[in-house]
């Protein structure tokens, strides 16, 4: 009787469970870009409490006094760096702006002197034309411009957000720590912290990970371009730096900018420049990142590129920027709370 009674019981728990699955999903696609403000200021607080507590550590300071110092010296320090990088880098950035033009329309010449370069431009839209195009009134520059102002808009703000959200998660992290586990039985709380634990650790090592590469990237390439005679080596560097946040891909778009500015050099130019990314890669990827991992975190490539697929056809451009850390945070979940908890000790 048991038996029979059970099973009731047992598929309705099941079923349960798959629409819960199934809610959460479309809760996540719906509002997928709530989610992901919440997972950066997650990271920011990360970053804010790791520092503050290590300033803590050192200097025996309260940890809200620390935190108050770090965020002083975070802003002086990137204050400085704009006051000093600033000048060069606004006129570099200017100037591959004008340049990027002409060296495009050069490719396209280039192009067109062959059969399949005059098919590959067929299915480039000429963009000058659409800007232009308005219906006969000029509103398609207007839409244009419209559309760009909205999304730098929307960018600024939701950066705001993610700063805002991390200071107050990093301001009181016990206090939002403790609220989460009391969602839980109180049997299972002491475990849920030790996980967190673990996850505030893996993020935190990720995000020193990622930024000893960025930086290695990022110097190595201006340098490598300002040897090789290439145009705006700076901001060309910034921009390789800035786009390995992006395993895998960050690299490849880094790239496109900096063969167009080497076009008008001349070809050998151009494969010195590829050589340089190739090469500056190849540094991160088998040297670099490798003794990284071994002292901070490590990811599958293979688990990693296709998160950051999938995520990207899911969410958009934020799924790809955050499918790194977010796949390294769900590995520590799956780990410790289902195969450790689930399997093993079912095993055992």
């Amino acid at each position: 009787m048991r038996h029979h009674s059970s099973f009731p019981i047992r598929t309705a728990t099941a079923a349960f469970i798959c629409l819960l699955i199934a809610a959460l999903f479309l809760l996540v696609g719906y509002a997928a870009n709530f989610f992901f403000l919440v997972f950066g200021g997650i990271i920011v607080a990360v970053v804010l409490s790791g520092l503050s507590q290590f300033v803590s550590s050192k200097t025996q300071l309260s940890y809200g006094l620390s935190l108050g110092l770090v965020m002083l010296l975070l802003v002086a320090l990137v204050a400085g760096v704009i006051w000093g990088l600033a000048p060069t880098v606004s006129q570099q950035a200017n100037e591959l702006a004008k340049s990027l033009p002409a060296s495009v329309e050069r490719l396209k010449g280039n192009l067109s002197q062959t059969e399949w370069g005059n098919k590959l431009l067929e299915g480039i839209p000429d963009q000058p034309g659409k800007l232009l195009s308005s219906g006969g009134r000029g509103m398609g520059v207007l839409t244009q411009v419209t559309g760009v102002f909205s999304t730098t808009l929307g960018g600024l703000v939701n950066v705001l957000i993610v700063l805002i959200t991390g200071i107050y998660l990093a301001s009181s992290p016990d206090v939002y720590r403790k609220g989460f586990v009391k969602l839980f039985h109180p049997s299972y709380r002491p475990r849920l912290l030790g996980v967190m634990d673990l996850c505030f650790a893996t993020l935190k090592n990720w995000f020193i990970s990622r930024s000893i590469t960025m930086t290695v990237v990022g110097v190595t390439t201006s340098v490598g371009l300002a040897l090789l005679g290439i145009p705006f080596p700076i901001v060309l560097g910034i921009l390789a730096g800035i786009l390995n946040f992006i395993p895998n891909l960050g690299p490849y778009i880094a790239l496109a900018p900096a063969l167009l500015v080497a076009l008008p050099q001349g070809a050998s130019s151009v494969v010195y420049v590829f050589a340089l990314y190739m090469g500056v890669q190849s540094l991160e990827g088998y040297v670099l990142t490798p003794l990284l991992d071994k002292k901070f975190v490590s990811l599958p490539p293979a688990l990693l590129l296709f998160g950051q697929v999938l995520l990207g056809i899911l969410v958009g451009l934020a799924g790809v920027l955050f499918a790194s850390p977010l796949i390294a945070v769900l590995l520590v979940i799956i780990q410790e709370l289902y195969v450790k908890d689930r399997l093993e000790k079912t095993s055992n």
